[in-house]
C-alpha cells in the first residue's frame, strides 16, 4: 500500500514545472478573455448576438487545432508543439488588442484558441507520459495552477479599467505569462518528446482503440458542464436569485474558487484514490450540488453551492483527459488532441443547447442540462471504466 501511494505521487522536475506553468498561462487566457469580452464588445459597438461569435471562435479553435495536434507534434516534437502553441496565443492576443475592426479581433480569438489547444494538448500528453500512474494527480496539480492563474485576468482587468488604462493590459499580462514560460523553458525542447513516442506520429484516428472513444464521450459532459456554468450562471443568478449589480463577478469568482479548491484538494486525493472512482465522485458532487442551486432561490445558498459545484467541476477535465490518454498510451498526442477536440465540440453544443432550451422552456428548466450531463458522465465511467494501466490497444 505504501509503495502504491509513492507511485501515485507526482515527480516534479523542471520539465514538469514548465508544463504546469504553461497550463497556468492557459487558464489565465481563458478567464482574462471572459473578463474583457464585455469591454471589447462595448468598444466595437456590436450586438450581443454578434458578440456571441467570440465563443464560437474559441470552440472552433479548440476543435480545429486539437485535430491537428498529433500531426504538429509529429513534425515538431511535443516540446516544439507546445512552444508553437505559446507563440500562437501571443499572436492572437496582439490581434485582439490591436484596435482594428471586429473581423480582425474575431480571427485573433480563433488564432489564440488554436494556440491554447496546441499548448494544452501537449501538456496533457507530456504529463501523462512522464508521470505514469501519478498522471491523474499531476494533471490535477496542473489544473489547480490554471485555476489560480484564472484570477489574473479579472483582477488585472478590474484594476486597469479602474485606473483608466482600459481592458487591454489584462490580455497583455497573459501574453507576458506565455512569454515568461518559454523563457523559463529555455532553448531545448527535446526533453519533452519522451522516448520517441511522438516520433511514431502522425498516427491515424483509426489507430485509437475502441475504449478511447468511450473516454472521448466522457469529455462531452466534462467540458459541457463547465462552459454552461461559465457562460450562463450570471443570467441564472440574476433571474432566479434576484442578484443585479456584481452578479457576473459573483458567479465567475464562485466558479473559480470552486475550481481551485477542487483541483488542489483533488490532486492530493488522486494520489490515494482510483481515478475512475474519483471522477464518478466529481460528477456526482457537481450534479447534486447544482440541484441545490437550482431548487433554492436564496442568493447566499446559491453562491455557496455554486462554489461546491465548482469543486466537482474542477476535477472533470484533468481526470477525463487523463483517462483518455490512459486508454491509448501508445498514441498519447493523438489521444490528447482528439479528447480536447471532443471537449471543443461540447463547448460548441452544450451552452447553445442551454440557451435554446431557455428560449423554449425558461432558464431554470433549461439549467437541468447540468445535472443531466453529470448523470451522463457517471454512466459513461461506470459502463466503460479504464484500468490504471492499459497494456493493449486492441480495444
Amino acid at each position: 500500500m505504501q509503495n502504491s501511494q509513492v507511485e501515485l505521487r507526482p515527480t516534479r522536475v523542471k520539465t514538469t514545472w514548465v508544463t504546469y506553468f504553461l497550463m497556468g498561462a492557459y487558464g489565465a487566457w481563458v478567464y482574462a478573455f471572459g473578463a474583457t469580452r464585455a469591454s471589447l464588445t462595448a468598444e466595437q459597438g456590436i450586438s450581443l448576438t454578434v458578440a456571441g461569435l467570440y465563443g464560437t471562435a474559441i470552440a472552433l479553435g479548440l476543435v480545429v487545432m486539437s485535430g491537428l495536434n498529433a500531426r504538429v507534434a509529429g513534425k515538431l516534437g511535443r516540446g516544439g508543439s507546445m512552444r508553437l502553441g505559446s507563440c500562437v496565443v501571443i499572436a492572437g492576443i496582439l490581434m485582439i488588442t490591436c484596435g482594428l475592426p471586429f473581423a480582425v479581433t474575431l480571427v485573433g480569438t480563433f488564432i489564440a484558441a488554436c494556440g491554447g489547444a496546441l499548448a494544452v494538448s501537449g501538456v496533457s500528453a507530456f504529463v501523462s507520459a512522464q508521470q505514469g500512474l501519478a498522471a491523474p494527480a499531476a494533471l490535477s496539480e496542473a489544473s489547480a495552477l490554471a485555476a489560480v492563474a484564472s484570477f489574473i485576468g479579472p483582477v488585472v482587468a478590474g484594476v486597469g479599467i479602474a485606473i483608466g488604462w482600459g481592458w487591454r493590459p489584462a490580455l497583455w499580462t497573459v501574453a507576458l505569462c506565455f512569454l515568461l514560460v518559454e523563457i523559463f523553458r529555455g532553448r531545448s525542447v527535446r526533453e519533452y518528446d519522451g522516448r520517441g513516442d511522438t516520433r511514431e506520429l502522425p498516427s491515424k484516428v483509426r489507430d485509437l482503440p475502441k475504449l478511447f472513444w468511450w473516454t472521448a464521450l466522457t469529455m462531452l459532459p466534462a467540458a459541457g458542464i463547465e462552459y454552461c456554468l461559465a457562460l450562463w450562471s450570471t443570467d441564472y443568478l440574476k433571474e432566479r436569485g434576484g442578484l443585479d449589480g456584481g452578479a457576473e463577478q459573483a458567479a465567475l469568482v464562485g466558479i473559480v474558487i470552486g475550481l481551485l479548491l477542487g483541483r488542489v484538494v483533488g490532486s492530493r486525493i488522486a494520489e490515494r484514490v482510483n481515478p475512475e472512482r474519483l471522477l464518478i465522485g466529481a460528477f456526482t458532487l457537481s450534479g447534486l450540488a447544482f440541484l441545490v442551486v437550482w431548487s433554492i432561490p436564496n442568493v447566499g445558498i446559491m453562491l455557496l453551492f455554486l462554489v461546491i459545484t465548482g469543486c466537482g467541476v474542477g476535477l472533470h477535465w484533468p481526470l477525463a483527459i487523463g483517462r483518455s490518454i490512459r486508454s491509448a498510451p501508445q498514441f498519447a498526442d493523438r489521444a490528447s488532441g482528439t479528447g480536447t477536440m471532443a471537449a471543443g465540440i461540447a463547448v460548441m453544443i452544450a451552452p447553445f443547447a442551454l440557451g435554446a432550451m431557455a428560449d423554449g422552456f425558461g432558464l431554470q428548466w433549461a439549467f437541468l442540462i447540468v445535472p443531466a450531463l453529470a448523470l451522463l458522465g457517471v454512466a459513461l465511467v461506470v459502463f466503460r471504466p479504464v484500468p490504471m494501466m492499459v497494456r493493449s490497444i486492441s480495444g
